[in-house]
């Protein structure tokens, strides 16, 4: 009898674990739908003429919702709404964004790239420009720029300086940006590797342009913004796993080379 009801009460206590399994399964916390608000620039993120929109930013977070079960809505927006939206707290998330003190106080950064801004200066056949400065020391030329995009400290610096002179022209994305430079309405824009290519591209400007690698600064580290009024630190840390999970096993830089040569995708890496 002894033995029956040690055998019963096993029995009883397997099929109790089994029936918790879903209840422990239904306590991780939901994830989603959580807006991510994406914006067009370069290899990051731009239209095809074929499949819509694809790049870099949209296979990152397409490879988290498949890892974390995360359910993500996307929508396009400018930069400046962007980060209106992500202060006021109107909305859930966005991608490649660059870390300030100020940003922070409303978001949270899971990097997943590192770059270095070019200044990328118009042929003029009577002048050069080789360098930062000798751009600056032209006093007729004038620098085009998205609105509040970050450089890196010295660029930055450089671009306040312009803005003194008068010689700064501020748009909503890098495609009117570079459509300035190929009216020549602008005569030099800043842009990352990662970022050129299509713009370049679709504005024929290959031919146009000189590359100078003007910033000493460290790499720009960019990363997915997770608003802190709307996504819990729980969520956060899921997402950053998984994200760290992808750089290990290699996803991360193959997600890269689908769009840049394999040396710019592994100097991505951060």
């Amino acid at each position: 009898m002894y033995q029956f009801a040690m055998i019963r009460a096993l029995i009883v206590c397997a099929f109790l674990q089994i029936c918790s399994q879903p209840d422990a399964y239904a306590a991780e916390p939901t994830c989603g739908p959580y807006v991510v608000a994406f914006y067009e620039l370069g290899s990051l993120y731009y239209r095809s003429e074929t499949t819509g929109y694809i790049g870099i930013d949209k296979d990152i977070i397409d490879e988290l919702a498949r890892r974390t079960h995360c359910t993500f809505t996307p929508v396009l927006e400018s930069r400046v709404r962007i980060w209106s939206h992500l202060k006021d707290g109107t909305l859930d998330m966005t991608v490649s964004g660059i870390k300030t003190p100020e940003r922070e106080q409303f978001g949270r950064f899971i990097i997943y790239f590192k770059s270095s801004n070019y200044l990328l200066v118009r042929h003029h056949p009577d002048e050069s420009v080789n360098s930062l400065q000798s751009f600056i020391n032209h006093p007729k030329y004038r620098l085009a720029i998205v609105r509040s995009f970050k450089h890196g400290e010295k660029i930055d610096s450089a671009i306040e300086e312009l803005k003194k002179q008068g010689r700064v022209d501020e748009y909503a994305d890098a495609e009117m940006v570079a459509r300035m430079l190929s009216i020549g309405r602008a005569d030099a824009m800043f842009s990352m590797p990662v970022a050129w290519g299509p713009l370049i591209s679709r504005n024929r400007l290959k031919d146009d342009l000189d590359f100078l690698n003007v910033s000493n600064d460290p790499p720009l580290l960019h990363g997915i913004v997770l608003s802190r009024q709307r996504i819990p630190p729980e969520i956060v840390d899921r997402l950053s796993n998984a994200m760290d999970e992808m750089r290990k096993d290699g996803s991360l830089e193959a997600i890269y080379q689908r769009y840049l040569p394999a040396d710019i995708a592994k100097n991505m890496l951060p």
